[in-house]
């Protein structure tokens, strides 16, 4: 899944042995999320790096180029559902 990852691992009390399937999934999908989740905040930081007060003008137009070419990015980074 992931070239550099680490293991955890989970003491499960016996009642929930037998969910154990489901809770791995749950799990793996919590990782996924807190890897998207730094990968966007990142990404906002990326854009948001040098940047000054910016005029309603500028705001309008850095949001249509954020449209653009942010949600493609997103969407290539597999952060975004397609349309």
């Amino acid at each position: 899944m992931y070239p550099d990852i680490a293991e955890i691992i989970i003491h499960v009390p016996k009642e929930l042995e037998s969910e154990r399937g489901e809770l791995e999934r749950k799990l793996r999908e919590l990782v996924e999320f807190e890897v998207k989740r730094n990968k966007i905040i990142k990404f906002f930081e990326g854009l948001m790096e040098g940047t000054r007060q910016l005029s309603e003008k500028e705001v309008v137009e850095f949001s249509r180029k954020f449209k653009e070419a942010g949600v493609n990015e997103l969407r290539d980074e597999g952060l975004l559902l397609q349309p």
